[in-house]
């Protein structure tokens, strides 16, 4: 928490790609995170101007409270037939994911995501290169880690019929059918598995820390409504 900032903001370096080759690090101007920066080492960013990068350029890299949320409902219904639609949404907030402890190795489980890292010279900008530990291109908190946590999810969907309408001599004030189905879809493009993630360490004003939670369950669920 600071004065003037979001609390529970994330905090951590900037980033300005990944070096591909020995002579761009060797013209670099502006210092390195690492005591021996490498090909495929991540550029991080020296944000206050000193020409150096160390702790003191850690600065704002995300915030995860939404600047606005919306939920939105649906109800029709025509002839016996009843029909509803609920969600909800997020938007301009961002989530810091990070799956993978930081005493993880190399040969320890990885997304897909990590076939899309750095390996040569022109194969990737954002991901840094697999090395032995995870050193301090990953280790070391950034913006790397975070993406935008915008979505839009339909929380529930239900289609109904009232068979009484169709057979009024029956013995039942309403006899209705219906299917519903939950968290059907969720629309972001947020690269986790879900986009509401809430872990905040046990602390009131931390949240939006994405460690591989299991996503809110899809589920159909199929009832019958009878009144005498």
């Amino acid at each position: 928490m600071q004065v003037g900032y979001p609390v529970g903001y994330f905090y951590g370096y900037k980033t300005e790609g990944v070096f591909q080759n020995a002579q761009q690090i060797s013209s670099w101007t502006r210092g390195f995170l690492q005591s021996d920066p490498q090909p495929g080492d991540l550029i991080f960013s020296d944000t206050n101007g000193d020409n150096e990068v160390n702790p003191e350029d850690k600065t704002l890299i995300g915030n995860p409270h939404p600047k606005f949320r919306t939920g939105f409902g649906i109800n029709l219904g025509y002839k016996g037939f009843d029909f509803s639609v609920t969600g909800k949404g997020a938007f301009g907030h961002q989530i810091l994911k990070s799956y993978r402890s930081f005493a993880d190795n190399e040969f320890h489980n990885y997304t897909t995501e990590i076939l899309g890292r750095w390996t040569g010279e022109g194969t990737s900008n954002k991901l840094p290169r697999l090395t032995a530990g995870n050193g301090i291109n990953r280790m070391s908190v950034s913006d790397l880690y975070i993406e935008d946590g915008d979505f839009v999810r339909i929380q529930d969907i239900t289609l109904g019929y009232d068979f009484k309408n169709l057979l009024p001599k029956m013995p039942f004030s309403q006899a209705r059918l219906y299917v519903t189905g939950r968290n059907l879809w969720t629309f972001t493009g947020y690269s986790g598995m879900d986009p509401e993630v809430g872990y905040g360490d046990e602390q009131p004003f931390v949240s939006g820390i994405d460690l591989g939670f299991y996503p809110a369950p899809s589920s159909i669920l199929v009832g019958v409504n009878l009144k005498f």
